[in-house]
């Protein structure tokens, strides 16, 4: 009698997986860290680090297992690295969907904490695993760019990964290299690839 055996499924990313992970946990001096810092996050209720109607916590469904990293600087600057995988293929492309509506139904808005401030997204084409978005947003005061903050998201299997920066103009291409280097990587991983 054959048994029918599921298909190993990722409970734990493991330690140091993510780019910039190994970075991420080495020590700083308090010198260095007055200038810049990382924050690593397992909480799989983090909202997607590319979140155009401002969500404080995650609402796509099917999640097994997230972490994000966020890296800040002085100059100022920020980038992000953040790597869900979720139950099954068909809810990391939900969940890339879900991205996709929400870009559109809060394209253009403001912080009512900050109502000087107008933020509009807009996303391109991006190559990067079985399909992939770039996403960004521009922030205006009085008519003036303020910040520019660009990302790619990608899926391959049942894992979403996202990057972003502020580095620059809005180039999601020079994101997707991370973005197909990950996508690479979570397809050794048992269950995320069918």
């Amino acid at each position: 009698m054959l048994l029918a055996l599921s298909p190993a499924t990722v409970t734990e990313i493991p330690k140091n997986f993510l780019l910039t992970e190994r970075d991420a946990r080495q020590p700083m001096s308090p010198d260095d860290l007055a200038e810049q810092g990382y924050k690593i996050s397992d909480k799989p209720t983090e909202p997607l680090e590319v979140n155009p109607c401002g969500y404080k916590r995650a609402i796509d469904r099917g999640r097994v297992t997230a972490r994000t990293i966020t890296y800040w600087s002085s100059a100022p600057s920020i980038s992000s690295e953040q790597l869900v995988i979720y139950k099954s293929p068909s809810a990391a492309r939900s969940a890339l969907t879900g991205l996709r509506t929400q870009v559109k139904r809060c394209a253009s808005k403001g912080d009512p904490s900050e109502p000087e401030l107008k933020i509009r997204w807009r996303t391109n084409k991006a190559t990067a695993g079985d399909e992939a978005i770039g996403m960004g947003y521009q922030v205006w005061q009085g008519g003036q760019l303020n910040a520019t903050i660009t990302g790619i998201v990608a899926r391959r299997g049942s894992a979403v990964m996202i990057y972003t920066a502020t580095e620059g103009d809005y180039k999601p291409g020079a994101l997707a290299k991370d973005a197909r280097t990950m996508a690479a990587k979570v397809g050794r991983l048992p269950g995320v690839c069918p």
